[in-house]
């Protein structure tokens, strides 16, 4: 669902909500109207401007990297040295967290997002960085539908869920071409499908705080259309400061629910091989039904991690953990986290799926 703008008058409809005032029930598609929305200047509706979604900036911008999490930082980072990346690109790199973990291990990359503020977080990261090579690393502030850079990529990400952020199939074409464009002959891309929970309504609250640092917390608050196949949820940031409520930050968006079939298909109507999919960066359990190659295994185990008191022994934990009451540790525990729908163990209904294809030269 989208929200538009009257580019005379500047009144606003926004499909997931409708228009009381003027009688128009929620979740009314703009085309479905009348035409003679605007309860102030009757203009018809082919004036009416559909409006991009908002930015990240402000407040969520700045705690942007404490709720992130590192989820699929080990995989890109292996997938791309077996791989042989020469230089990739990174479509809605925002802070360079990803970007900046694969600048660290030598590999060259190109970050592309739209909003300043997450920008100036990631160039501001970059200068605190030692013993790495400044020079592999460029980033660029542009909308990736407008994308134009006079140079091709032997990989190209899109991670997040960003692909998602694009709800109509025009833009996801428009995206995908975006994609050819930028590849080299043969060229590799990884994009990231977050499936959220099914439930109609969901809500989710965290907390972080860092050392001498005022406590923020996040809420997560989404509703399922599952016949338009779109999530609507709103992300509110508090940060409080000696127990008081000191700033707060509200921002809604939407997201496509895209299955990774559908993905799949799109991107072999577009001209692409696909030659992998992965559920949360790890081989699908039932790869024949997918046709998929096994070159690509990441053998990384999906145990829950525990944690103990000082008082407890090697010897207690072992047995504890013999008798089932408690799981081996997770080496890769830090990957937990995702953005907006984190996941706080590895079992939660919050599904990330990465679909791997290759353009053809």
């Amino acid at each position: 669902m989208s929200n538009y703008q009257c580019s005379y008058c500047g009144f606003q409809y926004d499909e997931w909500y409708g228009d009381s005032k003027n009688g128009v029930p929620t979740k009314v598609p703009f085309q479905q109207l009348a035409g003679t929305l605007c309860s102030r200047c009757g203009i018809q509706g082919e004036r009416h401007v559909r409006q991009q979604g908002p930015k990240y900036e402000g407040i969520e911008a700045e705690y942007y990297d404490m709720f992130c999490g590192k989820a699929g930082h080990a995989f890109y980072l292996q997938w791309l040295k077996e791989t042989k990346a020469e230089h990739v690109l990174e479509l809605g790199t925002g802070t360079g967290q990803l970007a900046l973990e694969l600048l660290k291990h030598g590999l060259s990359i190109t970050g592309v997002d739209w909003s300043p503020e997450m920008l100036t977080v990631a160039k501001k990261k970059l200068a605190r960085m030692k013993e790495v090579n400044s020079e592999q690393i460029s980033f660029i502030e542009e909308d990736v539908l407008a994308l134009q850079v006079n140079k091709t990529f032997s990989h190209l990400i899109i991670p997040h869920g960003l692909f998602q952020h694009f709800v109509t199939v025009e833009e996801q074409k428009a995206l995908l071409d975006v994609v050819r464009r930028h590849l080299h002959p043969n060229g590799m891309v990884a994009i990231d499908l977050v499936l959220p929970p099914s439930e109609k309504r969901w809500r989710k609250r965290q907390r972080k705080q860092l050392v001498q640092q005022n406590p923020v917390y996040l809420t997560i608050e989404s509703e399922l259309a599952l016949a338009q196949q779109l999530v609507h949820y709103s992300i509110t940031y508090e940060v409080y400061k000696k127990h008081v409520l000191e700033a707060q930050y509200r921002v809604e968006r939407e997201m496509s629910v895209i299955h990774p079939r559908e993905l799949t298909y799109l991107l072999t109507l577009e001209g692409f091989e696909v030659l992998d999919v992965r559920m949360n960066y790890q081989p699908m359990k039932d790869r024949k039904s997918h046709h998929l190659p096994e070159s690509m295994a990441v053998p990384l185990e999906r145990t829950k991690a525990f944690s103990f008191s000082k008082t407890e022994t090697l010897e207690q934990m072992s047995e504890a953990i013999e008798a089932g009451l408690l799981e081996a540790y997770r080496e890769h525990a830090w990957e937990a986290g995702g953005y907006p729908f984190f996941r706080n163990v590895p079992d939660e209904e919050i599904t990330t799926y990465t679909i791997i294809a290759k353009g053809k030269a």
